[in-house]
């Protein structure tokens, strides 16, 4: 039996809801009244609400909880479809933005309580979307397209939508863009005429990805500039900072790697100010982003700020256990330790095995340490062929990119041939940073076999492209090496000694301003690019 103290308080905190209530009091606080007057049916929508509200102010982890006490509160006043629908609201909060043990149960949660089809459509959506967070890719495919053909079996456009993005996202890292490109266009006219905002900025990013994958980037940079003003129309920061980061992306891989670092340092700055300090180092989502704004920043040479980046985030990803994420932040740290002449500390990152990683992750992983074996003056070649067999599709990006390594452990007959057909692959599909790199290694190679009329087409054109183009994931003071002792070879002494001082002194400004300095000494003596420049430089010939 209630005594009567008991009956009055939770009487009181009754009068004490509903007076907070009419005046659109704070949802959380309404909530908890409701809560202690134990009427669980107006409790759950006042917590539901109160995590909108945190959401909308960027507070993941507060969000996600209040949504699990107003399940609780559902379930309490006998409400098992509201209670449904706010675990699958939860599990998909959890998913997209912390994909860790928290996540994986609520997603489990909501499989093992889910009833009826379209229920069980709810709950493949949460788990195609952790998939897609955690990349585990074959997942994300197989299982979406079941879901697909549910949805479409349904009659439910908005989910079929939802599915459509999720396998085209897997197809793309499967290197099987035009598939992605193809299941999406038929979207196109449903998305803009009755997508809600959230689902209309999802279909412009996914054609954006798709068609970036698909080597048609400047048909991409229209579709991110879709997103972002969906989601300046609906007043989404959250989303806005997605399509900056994304859009980056594109301009990296056209060569833009200036204004891409830019703008996703930009993008990540909207992230940190939308949901705060703490919430900003426990995303994954964001600390996504903010390896790619290091691996543009290293490209530019700015070792600090990118170290820093790419610290922080591989320490979100071992503590959430995102082990995709960590092996691409190691293999960029480990390139910048590289450049830096630190080739001990790269071993370290690289040396770790993460079975199961997506087939471009891993293949780079193995590009990677071959690389390095050759800086410790090792045979990497092997190690490189067999990571050129993870992906034998010449016109697959990553088997290019992997190309590009090759041509300095190569015979130089050999990396002569793959430079020159990496510099035109990349040229017709407008990747002309790559192109620029193809351009350097190819004047090598050529000049290493005592051919420099061979050698100097192509350390022209990479000089024209360097004038407003950068490369991805290629230290650029090669090039001014490479040039210098083409024209040298060539009897072009002024030239040649122009070259080298051009590049010594980039060498130079950045070690003085962007290098820290417990590393400044072996990044001008140990990384070897660097100490030949300065020895030219200074020799004058």
């Amino acid at each position: 039996r209630m005594s009567v103290a008991a009956w009055n308080r939770k009487a009181f905190a009754a009068e004490v809801a509903a007076f907070l209530a009419a005046r659109q009091g704070e949802p959380v606080r309404v909530a908890h009244h409701w809560a202690a007057a134990e009427r669980w049916r107006e409790a759950a929508p006042a917590f539901a609400a109160a995590a909108g509200r945190a959401l909308e102010a960027g507070r993941t982890a507060d969000a996600a909880a209040l949504l699990a006490d107003a399940a609780a509160a559902y379930h309490r006043g006998g409400c098992g479809s509201e209670r449904f629908d706010v675990l699958v609201e939860r599990a998909r909060l959890l998913a997209n933005s912390n994909p860790g043990p928290q996540a994986q149960a609520a997603v489990a949660e909501v499989q093992a309580l889910a009833h009826g089809a379209l229920q069980r459509l709810a709950a493949l959506d949460v788990q195609l979307t952790l998939a897609m967070s955690r990349s585990e890719t074959h997942l994300q495919l197989d299982t979406g397209r079941q879901a697909l053909a549910a949805a479409r079996a349904a009659g439910r456009a908005d989910l079929e939508l939802r599915f459509a993005l999720l396998v085209a996202d897997a197809l793309c890292d499967l290197r099987r863009a035009g598939e992605a490109v193809a299941l999406l266009e038929p979207h196109a006219a449903w998305a803009r005429a009755h997508a809600a905002p959230e689902m209309h900025f999802d279909y412009c990013s996914g054609m954006g990805m798709a068609l970036d994958y698909a080597d048609r980037l400047r048909e991409a940079l229209p579709a991110w500039d879709s997103a972002r003003d969906v989601a300046q129309r609906a007043g989404r920061p959250d989303l806005v900072w997605r399509a900056l980061a994304n859009a980056a992306s594109t301009q990296a891989k056209m060569g833009f790697v200036d204004r891409a670092a830019l703008q996703v340092g930009q993008a990540c700055r909207i992230a940190q100010a939308e949901s705060g300090d703490a919430a900003a180092e426990a995303s994954v989502r964001l600390q996504q982003t903010r390896v790619t704004w290091a691996h543009r920043l290293r490209d530019l040479g700015h070792y600090r700020e990118a170290l820093d980046l790419l610290e922080d985030a591989l320490a979100t990803f071992e503590r959430t256990a995102s082990t995709a994420d960590a092996a691409g932040a190691e293999h960029r740290l480990a390139q910048l330790y590289q450049q830096l002449g630190q080739p001990a500390r790269a071993r370290r990152l690289l040396q770790t095995e993460h079975p199961g990683l997506p087939p471009g992750l891993a293949m780079m992983r193995l590009v990677h340490r071959a690389d390095l074996a050759h800086q410790l003056g090792q045979d990497g070649l092997p190690l490189l062929r067999q990571a050129l067999a993870v992906i034998d599709q010449p016109d697959d990006v990553y088997h290019r990119l992997a190309g590009l390594f090759a041509t300095r452990l190569l015979p130089p007959d050999e990396g002569e041939a793959l430079a020159t057909s990496l510099a035109a692959w990349a040229s017709a599909r407008e990747r002309l940073g790559m192109a620029l790199a193809g351009h350097v290694r190819a004047a090598a190679c050529a000049l290493a076999q005592g051919a420099p009329r061979r050698a100097r087409p192509h350390a022209e054109a990479a000089l024209h492209l360097a004038a407003e183009r950068r490369p991805d994931s290629f230290y650029l003071p090669e090039l001014w090496l490479v040039a210098g002792k083409v024209d040298a070879a060539l009897g072009h002494t002024a030239a040649a000694a122009a070259h080298w001082r051009t590049g010594a002194d980039a060498v130079q400004r950045t070690a003085a301003g962007h290098v820290p300095p417990a590393y400044q000494d072996s990044f001008l003596r140990r990384n070897a690019v660097n100490a030949e420049l300065l020895q030219r430089a200074a020799a004058g010939a």
